[in-house]
């Protein structure tokens, strides 16, 4: 049989089965709608997520830790340990959990060899302080007292990469630079807001374990200084609405009081951790084998991105297996219609083999029928999905505070990848559950056929 054939033998048997076809159809689109709008749903999340970290992220610029500091970051560790069996605490483990609370640091000396190194255009030590909580000098009287603060960095080479104002702070200058947020926050103007000053408000923690604080906060009477610099510029604007980022000056001052230790961010102990930036023509990879031969650790932009996306891979496969187990159920109604159907046809079945037709040719237009009845309704499924999601997404952007904050973030986003590939999917599980209907068509005997009533 010619494509043509196969095409009118479909569309004659859709027209003689029409509410049958329809409701097989229905059930399918109905997966198909639940299959893309929960991956949608993921894939919203997920853009949004990579999208912010790449708009302050510089894919010339190396993370580099101490040596003792292995594998990922205490974050992406914990979110690649979600659903695993606990593991036994070894040396190596422990010294772990040590250096990543602020153990081991980097040396002046260690900074200098980063320098030194072909391709490396500059290197900045980092520090993270904590701050708990910022006034604005002589603020109106509707925005007085002590505003959050949810990252305060050490580091001359911030994580916000063009300013949206002002300029940097000065090295050892009595300046910050605040995220974009505070200005509005405050209902100050960005430009009438630098020059002016903040105070920040630093807890003395020592050597004082954190967790039993949590569990306990009254065992302890934290004292506290207020430390007090300039605004001289606003980071560009990212997810990152609550941080302070201090030049050397003050941030040594910060950092000695905090840590009550006064060698904090001498020659021995200058930063937790480094940026390291690229000259442009150089090979990243090639840089980081040089690291790692002085015993530091180098971490880059898609080393993080890669963590992101294999935790969004298992979000986006929990997510599509609600719409998977409505498709087993749809694709048994596929079953039952073809068999219907090839019980109502057995006479014509039996002419079209009386006439030549080979049991290839029968099995191919029940298998195509059945693929065809899936793809109507994967592309009814994914075209009602993507008007409902984007319909939820001005619903989401209308009624929903947490989602307005979250400038670019959709609720729902389909990327091309799932809009072709939700139909096809539906067509392919269509055909494969036409196979044994198919295959009962084809095995009709004839003349037995040509006698059924």
């Amino acid at each position: 049989m010619r494509a043509a054939d196969y095409v009118d033998e479909i569309l004659g048997s859709f027209r003689k089965q029409r509410l049958r076809t329809a409701l097989t159809s229905i059930g399918i689109g109905i997966s198909a709608l639940t299959i893309t709008l929960m991956v949608g749903l993921g894939q919203g999340l997920q853009t949004y997520i990579e999208t912010q970290f790449l708009a302050f992220a510089d894919e010339r610029v190396l993370m580099i830790f101490p040596g003792a500091i292995r594998g990922g970051s205490q974050m992406m560790d914990r979110l690649a340990g979600i659903g695993r069996p606990a593991e036994r605490l070894d040396e190596e483990a422990e010294q772990q959990l040590e250096v990543r609370r602020g153990g081991m640091w980097i040396s002046e000396t260690q900074v200098a060899d980063l320098k030194a190194l072909p391709g490396v255009e500059s290197v900045a030590p980092m520090t993270w302080l904590e701050v708990d909580g910022i006034e604005l000098v002589d603020a109106p009287p509707d925005r007085a007292g002590k505003w959050q603060v949810d990252m305060a960095v050490l580091d001359n080479s911030p994580l916000v990469g063009e300013l949206s104002a002002g300029r940097m702070p000065a090295t050892d200058a009595s300046e910050v630079l605040l995220a974009p947020q505070y200005a509005l926050a405050w209902g100050i103007p960005a430009d009438e807001l630098l020059g002016r000053s903040i105070t920040m408000h630093v807890p003395k923690l020592g050597k004082v374990n954190r967790r039993f604080l949590f569990r306990d906060p009254t065992a302890f009477k934290l004292e506290r200084k207020p430390f007090t610099a300039t605004i001289v510029g606003l980071a560009e604007k990212s997810p990152i609405s609550r941080a302070v980022y201090l030049p050397l000056g003050v941030g040594r001052e910060v950092a000695r009081f905090q840590s009550d230790n006064p060698a904090i961010l001498s020659d021995e102990k200058i930063g937790f951790q480094a940026h390291l930036r690229i000259r442009e023509g150089h090979d990243i990879d090639e840089v980081r084998v040089e690291i790692e031969k002085l015993d530091l650790v180098a971490r880059s932009v898609g080393d993080g991105l890669d963590e992101i996306q294999k935790v969004f891979l298992a979000v986006d496969l929990v997510l599509a297996s609600f719409g998977l187990l409505a498709l087993v159920v749809a694709t048994l109604g596929i079953i039952n219609t073809l068999l219907m159907a090839i019980t109502e046809r057995t006479r014509e079945i039996g002419v079209m083999k009386a006439l030549g037709m080979t049991q290839e040719s029968i099995r191919m237009m029940f298998a195509l029928e059945a693929a065809a009845i899936g793809l109507v309704g994967g592309i009814a499924g994914t075209l009602l999905s993507l008007g409902l999601g984007l319909i939820l997404n001005v619903l989401a952007k209308t009624y929903i505070p947490a989602t307005q904050a979250l400038e670019g973030y959709e609720v729902f986003y389909f990327p091309w990848w799932l809009l072709l590939g939700a139909p096809l999917f539906s067509s392919l599980i269509g055909g494969v559950a036409g196979i044994y209907p198919a295959n009962r068509a084809a095995r009709l005997d004839p003349i037995r056929a040509l006698h059924h009533d």
